[in-house]
Order: C-alpha cells, then structure tokens, then sequence
C-alpha cells in the first residue's frame, strides 16, 4: 500500500471499547481520519473546530465546551482548536458497533444517535453544564476502574460494560430531547435499517443493489426505502454512493491510483466513478488528489 502524509487514519484497538481523557495543544500532526470503531468525543474546551465529511463533502463546525461529537465509521473528521496555539481537553471513547449493539435491547438500541441522521448536524450534541457534569463523572468512574488490577476487583469487565452501557443511554437520552424524539418505540423498527447501515459499511465494494439488500434483510424494498430514508436522510442507493465516495477518496490520499480507488470502492467501471465523483466532490477523482497533494 502506498503511504503518503494524507494516509488515514484507522484506529486499531484490541479491546471493545477503550476510554481516554486527552490534553493536547495546536493542531499538532493530526489530519482529516476514520476508522473501524465508532468515536464518542466530548469536548471540554472552548474555541474548537469539527470538520466531518460523510460521503457528500466536508462540513465545518465552531465548536464549544461541553459538545459531543457521534461519529461513525463513516465519518472521515478532524478535531482542532481554533486558534494555532490553543488547549483541545477532550474525553474520547471508542468501541466496537457490535459489541455496543450486544448491550441494546429490543426496545432501546444504543447506536440511535450515531446512526439516526435525518436532520443537519447530526454529529454535534451540545450538554448542559449540569448534564456535562454528570457525563465527567461517569467517564472518571470508568478510568478509574480500567486502572485497578482485575485481580483485585472482582466483576471489573462487567461493571465497566454496565458503565459504558449507562454513558451511552444518557447520551442516547440527551440526544432524543435534543432533536425531540418520539418515544424509544418509535425507533425500534429502525433497528433493521441500522443493520442495513452496517452492512453497507463492510460490503460498500460489494455489488449492492435493492433488490439484494431487500432480499438479504427479508424487507419490502419499498419499505425499506421510506425507513432507511426516515433514519439517514437519504435513499439507499445515495448512501451506499456516499459510503463508495467517502472511501475512494481515503485511498485517493492514501496515495493509491484512480484505477485502484475506483476498483476497490465499489464502483463499476471508471467513467461512472469519474462522473459521479466530480458531481458530488466538484472536481475528478485525479484531481482532488493533486489538490490535497499540494494542499
């Protein structure tokens, strides 16, 4: 694989999920990255930046203290201060879709706010002081009994998979009343589509149509259609475009040929990678490479 300084950035973690309280200032060598896991990032400083692009192009933020950002595995970010020099605090959690969706149930899935993105934003959630507060401690309950030796404190995995199961049900909760939210009921038959969404993310260079996602997940396709649009805001097949997208343009930086991104993200033949990509980036796939090259 080539590598260049754009190459992405995957998170490789050994564990499920991983808790960190971060002190850093500047930019430092951060860049734009994604990764396998889901990130849940709070933000404890003020005079931030967020940029986060999922497929359809890069979105800015001006970001203060006590904000959340519910990122995916889809979303290509970079987190910043705004000014050259400034202090970025931030807890950052990062864990496995899968073994969070372990800990949902039928009625509550704990991916909502990482995957329901009907509206604009979707990634940003800003707490009050006293719910920031609340979130500090639980994160600071976990760190302290990632820290003790297992051998010392009998049930340390389960208690710490209960804590982070209750951290994200109140983030969970601060996001419905954020955006008004019907009850939990109502998003209990979009746990198919979040499974839809998921394995669009794995098998985004598979050949992925309607008819065979409607076939694979047992659904009506026009169902499927109207539920999956409620939940992301867009068509299946604009997503799995967004998701081909987001990809091509990881490999673009990572210093891969527009031969290889083409091939390895799903797209068919090259004229339609081409096509569609100066349609929804602005430019052709050669030249954001040469632009971000010399950026």
């Amino acid at each position: 694989m080539c590598q260049s300084k754009f190459a992405p950035y995957y998170q490789k973690l050994g564990l499920d999920f991983s808790v960190e309280k971060k002190t850093s200032y500047g930019k430092q060598n951060s860049l734009p990255h994604i990764h396998d896991q889901y990130e849940l990032l709070f933000c404890l400083s003020d005079n931030m930046c967020f940029d986060v692009d999922s497929g359809s192009g890069t979105e800015h933020h001006f970001i203060q203290k006590n904000t959340l950002l519910l990122i995916n595995n889809m979303d290509r970010h970079y987190f910043y201060p705004a000014e050259e020099s400034g202090e970025n605090i931030r807890y950052v959690v990062y864990f496995d879709p899968a073994y969070i969706d372990s800990l949902s149930t039928d009625e509550i899935s704990l991916l909502d706010c990482f995957l329901f993105r009907p509206f604009p934003s979707a990634q940003i959630l800003s707490v009050s002081a006293e719910q920031s507060q609340f979130l500090q401690q639980l994160l600071d309950k976990i760190l302290d009994i990632d820290q003790r030796p297992a051998e010392t404190f009998y049930g340390k995995t389960l208690y710490l998979r209960l804590l982070l199961a209750e951290l994200l049900l109140n983030v969970n909760s601060f996001y419905r009343a954020e955006h008004h939210i019907a009850s939990p009921s109502a998003s209990n038959k979009y746990r198919s589509v979040y499974a839809i969404i998921n394995y669009i993310h794995t098998n985004y260079n598979e050949e992925l149509t309607l008819d065979a996602l409607s076939s694979q997940f047992f659904m009506n396709k026009f169902y499927l259609c109207e539920v999956f649009k409620k939940v992301t805001g867009m068509s299946p097949n604009q997503y799995i475009i967004n998701c081909r997208l987001m990809r091509a343009k990881e490999l673009l930086l990572d210093g891969y040929s527009v031969e290889d991104a083409c091939a390895r993200s799903g797209f068919n033949n090259m004229s339609h990678f081409s096509r569609t990509f100066k349609n929804k980036v602005g430019v052709n796939p050669k030249q954001y490479q040469k632009q971000k090259q010399t950026s």
